[in-house]
This record gives C-alpha cells, sequence and structure tokens, in this order.
C-alpha cells in the first residue's frame, strides 16, 4: 500500500489556505492517462507564460516520456495542477513507484538528465504555487527523487526548506550562453579564443578537401535512423573513455529520443544538427529547442574523424543557430572543458534525494553515514600517499 496519498486523486480547495490566494484555486492531483492528455492546450499556454521554462516541462515531453519510458516501467501517474479558476497557474508532472520498499517519486521524464522544475506561472504567488505543490507531491511518496535542481530557480528556494531532510549529490555546474549578453553573432564570437576558431575554420577546410560536406538541421523523416547512429557512436565513445551510463543502453531510452523527434509543439521540438561527408554522418547533436534557448543533450561523432575535431564544428554550427533565431544556448550538466571554450556563464545543480515520511528516514540516515565514512576513507589514503612520499621529498 503506499497510502491514501497515492492511492487516490486528491482535490484541494486552497482558497483558505492564504488570504493571497483568490477564492476557488484549487489543487488537483491526477492520474490517469486521459487526464494527462486532456491536459495539452492548458499545459503548453501555461509554458507561454513561464519565461524560461524547459522543452523537458513541456506536454510534449512529459507525453513521450509516460508513453515510451514510465508506462512501461510500470510507473504511476501523479500530476500536480493548481488552478485559478478555469485557468491552470501551476503544474508538476511526477511518477511514483516502489522501490526498496519505499514509495518514490520523481519528474515524468526520461529518467536521464533532465532538469528538474514544475511549472508556475509568475507573480507574486509564484512560490506559494510550489510550495502548495510541494506538499501535495509530498503526501504522495516516501522519498523524492529530483535530479539536476538549478540553484537559480524559485524551485530550489522552496526546496531548500527541506534541506534537513535532504541528501544532495551530482553537484555539477550547467554551462550556457546567453543571447542577451551580445548584440549579434560577431560579438559572442569575439570573445572566443582567436586560435580555436581559426583551427575549427582550418579542419572545414581539410574536410571539404575530402568530398562534399554538409551541416545542417537534419529532417524529422530521417531522425530515427540518425538516432540509432548517434546512440550506437556514443557507446563506443563510453567504452573507449571508461565512462559510466545508466540509460545510454535501455532500449527505451532510445525509444523516448526517437518519439520527442518525431513531435512538434507549439512550445518546442528537437533538432538534430548532423555533419555529413558525402552523405554518411560524422558527428551529430540532439538538442532541445524551446522558445528561450537551445539544450544541447546528446552528442556523437565517428571516431575516424577525431582528428577533425568534428564535434566542435557541430557545436559552432548550433551556436550560430541559436543566436539567429534569438536563442540562449544551454550546455547543460558538466564541466568538460570543451564546454568553458564556449560558454559565458554558469548554473550550479544538484541532484536531491529528500525524505518525506517516517519510512525514509533511515534510507536518509544511511546515506549520510556512507559519505561520511567515504569522506574519511579518502583522508586516510591521502595521508598514506602523503606519508610515502614526504620522506622521499626530505631526503
Amino acid at each position: 500500500m503506499l497510502g491514501a496519498g497515492f492511492l487516490f486523486r486528491r482535490k484541494y480547495d486552497l482558497s483558505r489556505s492564504s488570504g493571497r490566494l483568490m477564492q476557488g484555486t484549487e489543487l488537483r492531483i491526477l492520474r490517469s492517462e486521459d487526464e494527462l492528455s486532456d491536459l495539452e492546450r492548458d499545459w503548453d499556454d501555461l509554458a507561454r507564460r513561464c519565461p524560461g521554462y524547459f522543452l523537458s516541462q513541456t506536454f510534449m515531453w512529459a507525453q513521450a516520456a509516460w508513453e515510451t519510458v514510465a508506462r512501461p516501467r510500470g510507473r504511476t501517474l501523479n500530476i500536480v495542477t493548481v488552478r485559478a479558476g478555469a485557468r491552470l497557474v501551476a503544474l508538476w508532472p511526477l511518477v511514483v513507484y516502489r522501490e526498496h520498499g519505499l514509495a518514490v517519486m520523481r519528474p515524468l521524464g526520461s529518467e536521464s538528465s533532465e532538469y528538474s522544475a514544475p511549472l508556475a506561472e509568475p507573480g507574486e504567488l509564484a512560490e506559494h504555487y510550489l510550495e502548495l505543490m510541494w506538499q501535495a507531491a509530498a503526501g504522495s511518496a516516501d522519498w523524492a527523487l529530483l535530479p539536476h535542481v538549478r540553484a537559480e530557480s524559485l524551485f530550489a528556494k522552496v526546496i531548500e526548506r527541506q534541506r534537513r531532510r535532504t541528501f544532495a549529490e551530482d553537484d555539477l555546474p550547467a554551462p550556457f550562453v546567453a543571447r542577451k549578453d551580445f548584440a549579434d553573432w560577431a560579438a559572442y564570437q569575439a570573445t572566443i579564443d582567436a586560435r580555436w576558431r581559426s583551427k575549427i575554420r582550418r579542419t572545414r577546410r581539410r574536410l571539404a578537401e575530402l568530398g562534399k560536406v554538409t551541416l545542417e538541421p537534419e529532417s524529422r523523416a530521417a531522425a530515427s535512423t540518425l538516432i540509432d547512429w548517434m546512440i550506437e557512436h556514443k557507446r563506443l565513445w563510453l567504452v573507449r573513455a571508461d565512462v559510466r551510463n545508466d540509460w545510454l543502453s535501455l532500449t527505451d531510452y532510445r525509444d523516448f529520443l526517437a518519439e520527442a523527434a518525431r513531435r512538434l509543439s507549439s512550445v518546442g521540438s528537437v533538432a538534430l544538427f548532423v555533419l555529413k561527408l558525402d552523405g554518411v554522418p560524422i558527428a551529430a547533436h540532439f538538442c532541445c529547442v524551446d522558445l528561450c534557448r537551445v539544450e544541447y543533450l546528446i552528442g556523437a561523432f565517428d571516431a575516424a574523424w577525431t582528428s577533425y575535431g568534428t564535434g566542435q564544428i557541430v557545436t559552432e554550427y548550433g551556436l550560430r543557430w541559436a543566436f539567429e533565431n534569438g536563442l540562449d544556448y544551454d550546455f547543460r550538466i558538466g564541466a568538460e572543458s570543451y564546454k568553458y571554450k564556449w560558454a559565458t556563464r554558469s548554473c550550479a545543480t544538484s541532484t536531491l534525494h529528500i525524505a518525506t515520511s517516517w519510512r525514509a528516514l533511515p534510507t536518509l540516515a544511511r546515506l549520510h553515514v556512507e559519505r561520511i565514512f567515504s569522506r574519511i576513507r579518502r583522508k586516510l589514503a591521502l595521508g598514506r600517499f602523503l606519508r610515502r612520499i614526504l620522506p622521499e621529498h626530505g631526503s
């Protein structure tokens, strides 16, 4: 049993909970596919009223994720909505499932590397809506898993109040370029190291000497085939680099990417930027495009062309495409050095695990104890290392 908050859709009359709320404002937790489908128009309208929303916060993304990832994995929908009269003013699409004896909630998505954040209409009530949704969602589970919460977000401020029940990990930057910082593409280019720009021009010329080079968005009809190519080459890179990835090898993740690339929405879509030589892909980027930004999700390249820096050629193209369309460019989570050759800003992110019931407190305590012992082991290892090398320096 997951508790009454999970088993039943609840309706809350919030008009009494704050003097600032208009009469008739209500919160609901929706659990059926039909209710998810019925939200499309209102959801898209809400997204357009939320400057800076991400594609992963849209109906298109959520429905694709439900059909290809969440439903096949046996998740249960848990969509928190707040309405002021008939208008949808806040929404948080979640799923709930059981793991290690606990009811766990997490955002409805591909369960890979999306940012975590609800949508809330801007204004004086935005923080209150977020708090209300958090309280309602917390009552639906024992444990909350919130990947990559952006520190600059209003949601991070709301969740900070749960810090005594929180275990934070994966503290990573998310570098980006803000279009508003520059008058045009030339002004931005002037901030990039001249030697780096010259190197990219030289490699493009070298490629052109070998055949016909094309660099453009891939058609939707060919997107699925290109995604398969990208996943194959990304997996090969992971092996070469001895890097672990928990989702790239999953069939449902591939299906999600293909489904997301197939869909079109008034609030955003996927763009696949591909570099080809004589019609054959040698590098490609899978990007999310909303009304504010281009968001780089996955990149892949053929290792046979490593010396040509094909990935950076596609990056430059994607950045210029973003500038020409008046959009920011988000390099997303990770401190890889190449991102800082391009990015001019950065936002901190953290993955948060929050105990939302007493049943999860032992798990929370275990995580904190494991971290303490891990730090002790590292300090002891460093001490042993220093004792070995210090006498050598003293002799």
